[in-house]
């Protein structure tokens, strides 16, 4: 899938887009930057942060840092985020913590003041991961695969994402069972048992198929199997 094509430029929604599909850790890496702009941020060549940077240098949110050692330039690329990336970057990681709360909210039953931690847990990782396969999702939707074969590829892409997001949609209906029967009654430990094991395969797939869209956007390809 070629993220690269005229109809998909740079913009706020699309960072949005990206941010929310990253990993924690790579998340983290992009809030702390925002504090210090300017400041030299480090990653491995086609690395999630890689492809999200050399896009946001598109919209100027972004500049190149070049390294002088070549063999470190070969592995490792390296940028600063601007002022206006900066800002941009703490606009969309708000919107996003603000989109997941809303998401929590949408599990019936679901109290933050008074549920027990693991149901707390639970829902945090149900609406990271709704809002990170709808991004996905949203993103494998737009581009426009100029060859025959990628075209196949985003169509396989997107069919997997869909089951994902229905995977993930019913882990938020067996957390609100949980809730229903009460999480420390047998019915409500087995849906929560559920829930554990369908998210963490989630989140598995949509690691997987991350991959993917991060390889055809440098232009090669690794098809999950």
């Amino acid at each position: 899938m070629n993220h690269n094509s005229s109809s998909s430029a740079f913009n706020a929604r699309r960072l949005r887009l990206w941010l929310a599909i990253l990993a924690p850790g790579d998340l983290s890496v992009n809030e702390a930057a925002t504090a210090h702009p300017g400041s030299a941020m480090m990653t491995g060549v086609g690395s999630p942060n890689d492809v999200l940077w050399s896009q946001m240098e598109q919209a100027g949110w972004t500049r190149r840092i070049a390294i002088d050692d070549l063999p470190t330039a070969r592995v490792t690329s390296s940028y600063a985020f601007t002022d206006a990336g900066a800002r941009a970057v703490t606009k969309e990681l708000t919107a996003i913590v603000t989109v997941k709360i809303q998401m929590m909210g949408m599990v019936k039953g679901f109290d933050p003041r008074t549920a027990p931690e693991l149901v707390q847990q639970l829902c945090g990782a149900f609406s990271w991961l709704a809002l990170r396969t709808a991004s996905q999702l949203a993103l494998a939707k737009e581009a426009r695969p100029a060859s025959g074969e990628a075209q196949a590829r985003q169509h396989a892409c997107i069919l997997a994402l869909d089951e994902i997001n229905k995977g993930v949609a019913m882990a938020g209906l067996y957390i609100a069972d949980a809730i229903a029967h009460g999480p420390d009654s047998d019915a409500g430990r087995d849906c929560l048992e559920r829930t554990t094991a369908g998210l963490r395969y989630a989140e598995q797939c949509l690691t997987q198929w991350a991959t993917e869209m991060r390889a055809e956007q440098s232009g090669s390809s690794s098809l999950p199997t």
